[in-house]
């Protein structure tokens, strides 16, 4: 159970539009995505070296700009977070798919037990009002 992958799945149960209120009932079933050892310490491996990465090439780029603009460099910092968050997610993607297996995401949605269940009206985002 503990390399299992869960991904929550949602089915909406009812839902209330009035001119000022709105809200949406529904139900959460967590499905659990089976994997081996192996696969789960790919994603783990995969999740700390692109963080280790992204985020030393966003201090490297804030450290520059500052270098660069002097006091002005403050602006740098939001481009060096974004670097961090979206280059850490975009590297993990890529260091998960370089090893031949999918990333949790397309795995989950592979998955025949969730296939089945998104045929009979079950969705894997959460409904909002």
């Amino acid at each position: 159970m503990e390399d299992n992958y869960f991904v929550p799945l949602f089915k909406e149960n009812d839902r209330t539009n009035v001119i000022v209120y709105r809200s949406v009932k529904y139900n959460k079933l967590p499905v659990g995505i089976p994997r081996c050892k192996e696969c789960k310490s790919i994603h783990i491996l995969a999740a700390g070296r692109a963080a280790q990465i992204a985020w030393g090439v966003a201090i490297a780029v804030v450290i520059l700009i500052f270098a660069i603009w002097g006091i002005w460099g403050i602006f740098g910092i939001f481009g060096g977070l974004i670097i961090g968050f979206a280059g850490s997610w975009l590297l993990q993607v890529k260091l998960v798919s370089d090893k031949g297996i999918y990333t949790k995401e397309e795995g989950a949605k592979q998955n025949e037990a969730v296939q089945d269940l998104v045929i009979n009206g079950w969705s894997l985002k959460q409904p909002t009002a």
